[in-house]
């Protein structure tokens, strides 16, 4: 493909080059840079990528996507943008023949329940015989052909087979929605392998930083907001640039649902532009909750939720897992499917059987269960514990992180949190980041005294900075009928970031690992 086929609809400045040179890939990471590439510079908070032109261009970068002035190698084609986030969306897009418009795709928000809505609705659509593909914080899951391994980039990313989902391809992503020259690689290889439908989760970030600019989304369901997440930092100055961005997703889409009971609700749809379509529990909604009960299974010993839908669809549900807020999440997959006009029967048997890696999927069930969630805030904790009493535990024994480089206030949450609910926890090191170990500790130990104070005594607790180590002596302490559960960083994830470098790590395997070495 020639360099001025990518560039109509992104105004440029051609600095140097020839305009008529071929391209033959495109990356914006200098590690990735293959003979042939579009090489797109970008400016992050941590990192300008601008610093590796050379690097960059030794590898065969055929094009530079520049957008400040930098020196220039020569031989190399180089054009200016305003925004190489802006523009490399549009190039992208065009690089790979314009893959979005090939798929149905259904877009999930919000600040919680987006990975658990993107399964519930992908399940439902493979149910209902759709050939569907996910992107999100399970990273990007979908059946993979040979045609689908011969797309511009596919060589240079790893996939394993999917656990969750067999006949799939498990890429793990770094991002809940990826940069767009791998999100618009990962839908041609969709298309590729004969998929009609697409569910992505789009986070504020995404939006915020160009990722998704020129889609246009068939479904967008807003799942909820929360305060104090994402807020700060490197990522949104204000609540409300926040939920603007969010916002923005729905504005993106054709049809629009929204979670009426949410408390921040009309914080959120005075951003939306278009009419909406709302589900919850009040009796505005038009896709309404009812009866809403918890049941168990004692074959399994698992919980889950049975439920019954009025409004434009009616009948009983049941989802396999526990939580009054997984009722949300399942009823906006409901709306959506109604819409799609896919009957009753197959949406109740994907809920009912429901398998999502790193949500209530136990990692080993023996004399005590292990758990692995990627809760991360106070929110998602507290959910994921209460969750997990309706497991009927014995104890609950907890080994958490808090994010680095994040806003602070997980920190003080999920250590005040932990405290109160788990019977033992575990302090130890996740994705710290630009931070040391010791200042998110020492901000969790002050959440962990605000937990001590509320239940009126010492909680017991230990610090052990190894997370394998913790992670050992975690499952060492657990006794018969007891629930280990790992949090913080999640079983989709194969590193731990520590100060900017991928430290090889999975919670999971971890686990597997020394359960096969006790023989248990």
């Amino acid at each position: 493909m020639k360099i001025f086929e990518l560039l109509d609809k992104t105004p440029f400045t051609l600095i140097q080059g020839n305009p008529e040179a071929e391209v033959k890939g495109i990356s914006h990471d200098n590690r990735k840079v293959k003979e042939g590439d579009i090489f797109v510079c970008v400016r992050g908070s941590h990192f300008d990528t601008h610093d590796v032109i050379e690097d960059a261009v030794s590898k065969g970068a055929s094009l530079l996507i520049i957008e400040k002035d930098v020196p220039l190698p020569e031989g190399v084609a180089a054009i200016k943008v305003d925004s190489s986030r802006a523009a490399v969306s549009y190039i992208a897009a065009s690089f790979y023949g314009m893959p979005a418009e090939k798929l149905n795709i259904i877009a999930i928000t919000g600040s919680k329940g987006k990975t658990t809505a993107t399964h519930m609705m992908a399940a439902i659509l493979r149910e209902a015989g759709y050939r569907t593909g996910t992107i999100g914080t399970n990273g990007a899951v979908y059946p993979l052909t040979e045609e689908a391994l011969k797309i511009p980039g596919a060589e240079r990313y790893h996939y394993v087979d999917c656990e969750e989902t067999p006949g799939h391809a498990y890429y793990e992503l770094h991002n809940t929605t990826p940069e767009p020259t791998e999100l618009q690689m990962h839908l041609a290889m969709m298309v590729a392998s004969g998929c009609t439908h697409l569910v992505m989760e789009v986070s504020s970030q995404a939006i915020k930083q160009n990722r998704v600019d020129g889609m246009v989304f068939d479904h967008g369901i807003w799942t909820n907001l929360a305060t104090g997440d994402h807020i700060g930092g490197a990522e949104h100055e204000t609540f409300d640039d926040y939920a603007w961005c969010k916002a923005q997703v729905l504005n993106m889409s054709k049809l629009r649902y929204v979670n009426l009971d949410d408390p921040y609700y009309e914080d959120f749809v005075k951003y939306i532009n278009k009419l909406t379509i709302p589900y919850g529990e009040s009796e505005e909604a038009v896709y309404r909750a009812q009866e809403i009960q918890n049941v168990y299974d004692e074959e399994t010993r698992s919980p889950g939720v049975a439920f019954k839908v009025s409004g434009l669809c009616s009948g009983y549900f049941m989802i396999n897992m526990p939580g009054e807020f997984n009722v949300y999440n399942a009823l906006s997959c409901i709306a959506v499917a109604n819409q799609i006009e896919i009957p009753p029967e197959p949406i109740k048997k994907a809920l009912a059987n429901l398998k999502i890696r790193a949500r209530y999927n136990p990692t080993y069930d023996g004399k005590f269960r292990v758990f692995v969630d990627y809760a991360h805030n106070g929110y998602s904790t507290i959910n994921h514990l209460e969750g997990l009493k309706e497991y009927r535990p014995n104890r609950i024994i907890c080994v958490y992180s808090a994010d680095g480089s994040r806003d602070r206030s997980r920190r003080w949450e999920m250590g005040e949190i932990c405290a109160e609910m788990a019977d033992i926890s575990i302090v130890s090191e996740g994705h710290s980041r630009y931070e040391s170990f010791e200042s998110i500790r020492d901000d969790i130990l002050i959440g962990i005294a605000k937990g001590e104070e509320k239940i009126g005594r010492p909680s017991t607790y230990e610090v052990i900075q190894d997370r394998v180590a913790a992670i050992r002596r975690a499952i060492d302490l657990a006794e018969e009928g007891d629930i280990v559960t790992i949090i913080g960083v999640g079983g989709h994830k194969s590193y731990l970031d520590i100060n900017g470098v991928e430290e090889p790590h999975s919670d999971i395997e971890t686990v597997r690992e020394y359960i096969k070495e006790l023989g248990i």
